[in-house]
């Protein structure tokens, strides 16, 4: 009988990242940071076209806004798998947890911290300023978008990444977001154009 010297290749049968958990938060986290940029910038662009000029939009410095990035989470999480056969359900749920979502998100930093970010007491429709059918329309939209189209795709992007890589893009990106979180609990980001009276 001939002796084996070494081991048979089992990384075939076992990819470092065959665990669904893993895999699942590691796609929640980039989720988490891809929305939370996309908001960053479309809340960034509104101003600039609004205002003629940059504004560091939100509670934090970096280039993301957490309401956006929770909200892309919550509505994959929540929605995925009702979308493509009920969009018309998708649309009315999405415009129902991003709106209160934001609306819980308002009234925390206004209750705790005494802070606006946003303020619809101008527009029609509105409640105490932190929602507006405005922006309950744009949650609906936004999330049928993201459930439908967005996040399948920007999934089997991610999928496609080395194990490694999207390992150390998760980590740079979370130890960069608690730092800025410690930073902002100190010292706030907030002023003319970033926060409303």
């Amino acid at each position: 009988m001939k002796r084996q010297n070494t081991l048979p290749d089992f990384t075939e049968l076992c990819p470092p990242e065959q665990n669904h958990t893993a895999q699942f938060i590691s796609l929640q986290i980039f989720f988490f940071f891809l929305c939370s940029i996309a908001g960053f910038l479309w809340e960034v662009a509104i101003f600039f076209v609004k205002d003629g000029g940059f504004t560091n939009r939100g509670f934090l410095y970096g280039p993301w806004l957490p309401v956006y990035g929770v909200g892309g989470v919550l509505f994959y999480i929540l929605l995925s798998g009702i979308a493509k056969k009920h969009p018309v359900r998708a649309f009315a749920l999405s415009l129902l947890i991003g709106t209160g979502l934001e609306l819980l998100i308002g009234w925390f930093l206004d209750s705790v911290w005494d802070l606006r970010y946003w303020d619809y007491r101008s527009y029609p429709l509105n409640y105490k300023g932190y929602i507006c059918l405005y922006s309950a329309l744009g949650f609906g939209i936004a999330g049928v978008l993201w459930v439908c189209v967005l996040s399948g795709l920007f999934a089997k992007l991610w999928k496609k990444l080395p194990v490694h890589f999207r390992l150390g893009a998760n980590t740079i990106l979370v130890l960069l977001f608690a730092l800025d979180c410690a930073a902002a609990l100190i010292f706030p980001n907030i002023g003319q154009g970033i926060t409303f009276p």
